[in-house]
């Protein structure tokens, strides 16, 4: 096959440059299918690669004659596959599609570069031009993926129809929001495919991905759903457009809101109980201090000591996500990692005139540390941020379980957690708050807003956790305090125990509401 050929002689860090990743050919076919449904004339694919949607749609099309026209960026990929003398209804061409303007398609196939915006070299020139044309206004940091598909959306033909490969992550960024807004007040969007298996699926995504199927008809309809689990399942689809597990109105994904969460709760066991209210009520979860020279600002006892530097200018800290292992972290905890020569302490300078403070800080001026992006936007270039510590820290990425620390020490962290800070109204709460953060019911209802990024790695940032839903006031008043300090007890020894009865007090909650919780839904295939 071309690609594992491809992926085996080209390095990684030149397929990472140009975001490429590939199509399996069981979805390429899928996505074929659907673009082929209404015979079109004329099909694009605005990211080329080694030409997997063009392979599927010749095996596929009973004509066997579709003009097939196809932008690449990248010529060493196109001299790789070299379908450029295969047939005369084949024109791949060597450019860069935002850059090209094109005529429209009556069918529209990609799987576009997967990377942020800021890297491309020339967003400064192209941005504006497809904001004009579009008619919205796109931040500036959005993946290309989605500059792609807008593009893509308004040179589709009235009755084309269109299939996207996407990040999933897209659903909830800010940069996504009036894309979704055009796929709904357009009546554009008509499924969505989700992957719950995806590295058999997708073994190389560097992402989880999911695929629009869009069709410029006009039409309101509700919004199919389809959940593919393993590869064979999908040889076994004739027409993907009757074909799914659940359907959404429109009404129901509103493009300001998360979809994540919303679609994830269709295929959930696991349902929001009434009542429940978001994370932020209760405080402000934000991320960690982004120093932009970990190496100068993170000491170990032995630097500390080395450099002569005094408690004046150092303070306690979390520096790598590692150095907690346990839910509950405690000054016991961190003494052990101080002693075992841990970077645990960060550089706060107060007493800059002090001589041991001006050699650390001009070693760190020979190493140039002061040149790097966030410290040359400081003045002076060697001051942080000031913070507390925060009493609850979350994992930025996890794998599995969200992971979530009780913090009793005086330290504060980098951006290798996020920092819970309690309001003063909810101060009290904090320790209930921890108690539901880590059971199995709070976890899976808190995990409907992540991002996954492929391989089982899920990824959080504040407002994802700051929307999370979770116990009222009045529901946490179901649950005694004492009971509470039990299970933070246990969980300095024994987190597994620990959640168990975590479980065992949420249940609590869950069954003094299931009268008024929404019903399951089975999820039946139609």
């Amino acid at each position: 096959m071309y690609e594992l050929r491809y992926i085996e002689e080209t390095p990684l860090n030149y397929r990472k440059d140009y975001g490429q990743f590939f199509t399996p050919p069981p979805v390429a076919r899928l996505m074929v299918k659907w673009i082929l449904k209404d015979n079109p004339e004329r099909v694009l694919d605005p990211a080329f690669g080694l030409g997997v949607f063009y392979d599927e749609a010749i095996r596929i099309s009973l004509r066997n004659q579709i003009n097939f026209v196809g932008y690449e960026i990248d010529k060493n990929i196109l001299e790789f596959a070299n379908h450029n003398d295969e047939s005369p209804y084949l024109r791949v061409i060597n450019s860069d599609y935002l850059e090209v303007e094109v005529e429209k398609f009556d069918g529209i196939i990609c799987n576009p570069p997967y990377m942020r915006f800021q890297k491309f070299l020339k967003r400064h020139d192209i941005l504006p031009k497809i904001e004009e044309k579009i008619g919205k206004k796109l931040i500036g940091y959005s993946n290309i993926s989605s500059i792609f598909l807008v593009k893509s959306l308004k040179e589709l033909k009235v009755n084309g129809n269109l299939a996207y490969i996407m990040p999933f992550e897209f659903f909830n960024t800010g940069y996504g929001k009036e894309i979704k807004k055009s796929l709904l007040e357009s009546h554009l969007l008509k499924q969505i495919i989700i992957f719950s298996n995806e590295k058999e699926i997708f073994p190389d995504a560097t992402t989880t991905v999911c695929v629009l199927l869009c069709k410029n008809d006009g039409i309101k309809e509700t919004i199919k759903i389809l959940q593919i689990k393993r590869n064979d399942e999908i040889d076994n689809i004739s027409d993907i457009s009757k074909v799914y597990q659940q359907e959404i109105e429109p009404s129901d994904l509103p493009y300001n809101k998360k979809w994540t969460p919303i679609i994830a709760s269709l295929f959930s066991a696991q349902k929001a109980p009434n009542g429940f209210c978001n994370l932020s009520l209760y405080g402000t979860v934000t991320r960690g201090i982004a120093t932009g020279a970990n190496e100068f600002f993170a000491l170990a006892k032995s630097t500390i000591e080395k450099w002569k530097l005094n408690d004046n200018n150092i303070c306690k800290c979390i520096t790598k996500s590692s150095q907690i292992r346990k839910a509950v972290f405690i000054e016991h905890d961190f003494n052990i990692l101080h002693n075992a020569d841990k970077p645990v302490h960060c550089l706060d300078v107060k007493e800059q005139k002090k001589q041991e403070i001006r050699n650390y800080i001009k070693q760190g001026e020979t190493s140039g540390y002061h040149e790097r992006y966030l410290t040359r936007m400081r003045n002076p270039w060697f001051k942080i941020e000031h913070r507390k510590p925060a009493p609850i820290l979350f994992g930025v990425f996890n794998r599995g379980r969200l992971k979530v620390i009780r913090n009793f020490t005086t330290a504060i962290n980098f951006t290798c957690f996020h920092s819970f800070y309690p309001n003063i109204f909810y101060e009290q709460l904090t320790n209930k708050l921890f108690v539901y953060l880590i059971s199995d019911i709070g976890q899976e209802i808190i995990k409907t807003n992540k991002r996954s990024y492929g391989d089982s790695l899920d990824k959080f940032e504040p407002s994802d956790l700051n929307d999370s839903l979770c116990p009222n006031q009045s529901q946490f008043e179901m649950i005694d305090n004492r009971e509470v300090d039990n299970v933070i007890e246990i969980a300095k020894t024994d987190e597994k125990l620990a959640i168990q009865l975590s479980n065992n007090l949420i249940e609590r909650i869950i069954n003094a509401q299931e009268n008024t919780a929404p019903d399951g839904n089975s999820g039946a295939l139609h």
